[in-house]
């Protein structure tokens, strides 16, 4: 009897760690594209996606490792974020703090339901240089962090 649970807590344990591993080597928040308002060089907008299962909490945004002047999450109810996207006076985008919503993964969001639901979303930084951007999240109660250094312009 001893053995057998034994064998049955070791099983678990390894199908655990082996599941945790997964997560940590297949990270679910991607950074796909990142873009600045005309008008404006001191703020970024970069936009992530979900690739995972379950919704992702946004606990802290750095940029060259300090904190940002601002950090806002910014929630498209249409396009994605582009150069030439407007996003000031723009019914569809909406501005939140960072841990007012939760990420949605992207495979469950209903693409016929433009204006109605959430399509895209980005984190919009505003720091007087920005070389480093990191994200720290959370995906299934389990810290995560992304970092993505962006290229200066030529």
């Amino acid at each position: 009897m001893k053995k057998l649970l034994f064998v049955l807590l070791f099983s678990v344990l390894v199908v655990g760690a082996a599941f945790i591993i997964y997560l940590k080597s297949n990270p679910p928040l991607v950074m796909n594209s990142y873009t600045n308002p005309v008008d404006d060089s001191t703020i970024r907008i970069v936009e992530i996606e979900n690739k995972g299962l379950h919704e992702i909490e946004l606990q802290q945004i750095l940029v060259n490792d300090k904190m940002p002047e601002s950090a806002e999450l910014v929630v498209s109810k249409s396009e994605p974020f582009e150069a030439e996207t407007k996003l000031v006076g723009n019914p569809n985008i909406t501005y939140h703090k960072l841990r007012q919503i939760s990420i949605f993964p992207s495979q469950y969001i209903d693409r016929q339901a433009i204006g109605k639901q959430p399509q895209h979303y980005a984190v919009k930084v505003e720091a007087p240089t920005i070389k480093k951007i990191t994200i720290k999240y959370k995906y299934l109660k389990i810290p995560f962090t992304l970092t993505a250094e962006l290229q200066a312009k030529k």
